[in-house]
């Protein structure tokens, strides 16, 4: 799979889905533009000690890793070859959630708002560079990335889903909502059952 460079073309947007019925969270990436499946992370099975996602082309070939520190502070971006690309770090404490991205020879804050349904980074100099959007009601977790000529492409995504799902610890509306429903469904299951061997053993009219 060729990765451009990020430079000229203006801006692009993707779509990134996270699967909900899954042993680990696997996010996909689609162009908008040609509704095309483009790249695929899966999170490692012990990401719970040190959060690590692999970054897939359609072909199966890895084409990036973003591999955390303890305590998911720090983040490294790893190409296929196994060289840095870039640093992305967060605040210990922070009243409103924000990070940085050292990237080649820049430096790229971004800073959310109080409530975790975007961000937007931009250069040192102001120059955009990437931009997440979250769809607040839908039965998968989902997201669109914007990105500019400041990044590489897989490079924006790669850092827009580590700062979502593993800084943030961002979570979608639609699978809150079904977490939220499961014990009604399985409480009303129980009184169901309960009523119906009432009625075959006789104990209501």
């Amino acid at each position: 799979m060729t990765i451009d460079d990020g430079i000229g073309g203006g801006r692009r947007n993707f779509k990134v889905v996270q699967k909900l019925v899954t042993l680990r969270p696997v996010y996909e990436i689609y162009d908008e533009q040609t509704g095309e499946r483009i790249a695929t992370g899966r999170r490692t099975w012990l990401s719970f000690l040190r959060s690590t996602i692999h970054f897939e082309d359609e072909q199966g070939n890895r084409i990036l890793t973003a591999k955390g520190g303890f305590f998911d502070k720090t983040f490294w971006l790893f190409d296929e070859s196994g060289e840095k690309i870039a640093k992305l770090t967060r605040p210990w404490i922070a009243l409103r959630k924000n990070f940085t991205i050292h990237y080649r020879d820049d430096l790229i804050k971004a800073q959310a708002g109080f409530l975790p349904w975007g961000f937007e980074a931009l250069g040192s100099d102001g120059t955009f560079a990437f931009r997440l959007d979250k769809k607040i009601i839908a039965i998968r977790d989902q997201s669109r990335v914007s990105v500019g000529d400041r990044m590489n492409w897989l490079h924006a995504v790669a850092s827009a889903v580590v700062v979502d799902q593993i800084f943030f610890k961002s979570k979608g509306c639609g699978a809150t909502l079904i977490c939220c429903l499961i014990p009604f469904v399985v409480i009303l299951a129980i009184l169901f059952g309960l009523m119906m061997l009432a009625g075959l053993m006789g104990l209501v009219p």
